[in-house]
This record gives C-alpha cells, sequence and structure tokens, in this order.
C-alpha cells in the first residue's frame, strides 16, 4: 500500500442503502450494479483519483480487466465498485453501463479449518444470490477442487455466453484475473488465466486495462488504452504469453510503472 503516512483511506456503505441490498439477495431482485457502485462510493473518504477516464469507451463492448489489489480493511467489493462508478460515469447516452463481472463461486480456506467447514458454504450460497442479482458468473477458485472441476466447465461457458451477448449489445464484462488479493506487486495469475481472456476476447471483446491501488491517502484507478492481446496458434506458451501482455498493460499503470510479477 502506498498512503500518505498516518491517513488512510475510509471505505463505507451508505447505511441505508445496506437493508434493500440484503432484501435483494434474499429475495433474488434484480438490481443495478452501476447504480449501487455510484452510491456507495459516496461513501469513500477521500473520492476516487481516476487517471485516464478518457480512456473508457463512451459506448460499445470491452473487456475490463484489473489487479486483484486488496489489504486488511479493504474489502474486495470495493474493487469493483469503484471501477464500475467510474465506467458508468463515463458510458454515453444509450450506452450499457453495466459490468458483468466473473467473480469467484467462494471464499476458499485451507483443508479442515474452521473457516473451510463455515465461511466457505456460506460464501458460496451468498455469492451465488449476489451473481444471480446483478448478472454476474461465479467461478470456482483456482486451482480447481477435483469436485468442481465440473462446475468450472460449466462456468467457462457461462462466462463466454456472456462475452457473445456483451460484443452483440455493446456490454462490459469484468475480470481481475490474478484471483487473490495483492497489496504491493502484480502476482502472476494461476495457470489457465491466459487462455480463458483469449475465449473472452475472441468473442469481440478488446481489454481494457485498469490498475487500482491506494496512493496518496487515495484510491487510485488508472485506465490504459483498450487493446487485442496477440493471440497465437495453440502452442504449449501461449497462455503465458497472453497474461504476459495483459499484467504488463496493468504494469504500465501503476504508480513507478514497470512493477514487475512475483
Amino acid at each position: 500500500m502506498d498512503t500518505v503516512p498516518g491517513r488512510t483511506p475510509a471505505y463505507r456503505l451508505p447505511r441505508r442503502r445496506i437493508p434493500g441490498l440484503v432484501w435483494s439477495v434474499l429475495a433474488l431482485r434484480q438490481r443495478s450494479f452501476a447504480t449501487d457502485s455510484t452510491l456507495a462510493v459516496t461513501g469513500v473518504n477521500p473520492q476516487l483519483h481516476i487517471v485516464g477516464a478518457d480512456q473508457i469507451p463512451t459506448f460499445g463492448p470491452c473487456l475490463i480487466v484489473c489487479n486483484h489489489y486488496g489489504r486488511p480493511g479493504f474489502d474486495t467489493w470495493w474493487l469493483t465498485f469503484s471501477i464500475q462508478a467510474a465506467v458508468a460515469a463515463r458510458r454515453g447516452p444509450g450506452a450499457d453501463p453495466e459490468i458483468r463481472w466473473v467473480m469467484t463461486a467462494a471464499w476458499t480456506y485451507p483443508p479442515g479449518s474452521w473457516r473451510g467447514r463455515i465461511v466457505t458454504p456460506l460464501t458460496r450460497w451468498t455469492f451465488r444470490r449476489i451473481a444471480q442479482v446483478y448478472g454476474f458468473v461465479t467461478m470456482p477458485p483456482m486451482p480447481p477442487h477435483p469436485s468442481e472441476v465440473e462446475a468450472r466447465a460449466t462456468a467457462v461457458l457461462k462466462a463466454a455466453r456472456l462475452a457473445r451477448q456483451a460484443a452483440r449489445n455493446g456490454g462490459m464484462v469484468g475480470l481481475a484475473p490474478q484471483g487473490g488479493d495483492v497489496v504491493s506487486r502484480l502476482a502472476a495469475p494461476p495457470p489457465g488465466a491466459g487462455e480463458f481472456i483469449a475465449l473472452l476476447t475472441g468473442a469481440g471483446l478488446p481489454v481494457l486495462p485498469v490498475a487500482v491501488v491506494e496512493h496518496a491517502g487515495r484510491m487510485r484507478l488508472a485506465f490504459g488504452p483498450p487493446f487485442v492481446p496477440e493471440i497465437l496458434p495453440r502452442h504449449a506458451g501461449r497462455d503465458e504469453l497472453i497474461i504476459d501482455q495483459v499484467m504488463a498493460a496493468l504494469g504500465r499503470l501503476l504508480p513507478g510503472a514497470g512493477q514487475e510479477l512475483c
């Protein structure tokens, strides 16, 4: 984390919005993630620092790819709230402002831990319902547990279908390929992330990179120019080549560009 000493950004959901959100999850009532995110970031103090907003397409499809920044006290949902709010503010009249995220299916812990027995099933139930409310796709964590291989294959098919719909309708899909919180450096995503990105971009979605980090006492979002990764015919190193292009684009957007993968 790169913040001003003694100053840590505060992240608070507006309390008046929480009961309605909880009820929607319980009742499976559809909600706008763009609207909820825009309201949520009003509780961020100081407000977001957005760099490169002019790179956000005012209309048309894209695959938004971000680093999976996180730290104690910074819950993962602020990553998606902040990106969604910034993108929605930029989209033009008639353009779809919603990002449909590919999200984890559950929080996982070491086998036999009490969190694994209690938190994992609870988050699996909750995340499945959140995905239904907002039109997201849940994906089992990597590497998949042997019992989840079929579920992961089904999730990949759903994500591919979502990407094709976005390409046709000018929509957006969101992805954090690292799949785990990284505080200060870019961590390499798990094997298969490059091929998954190739599947989504192959549907007609250019990549819009956005790097998120806390810098100088604020949450900083930096958007880069959209691009289409170079995807060569299938060979042994194709997965790494694709993800290298994406992570390099994210690294160039972080303060002190040129972050190395760890």
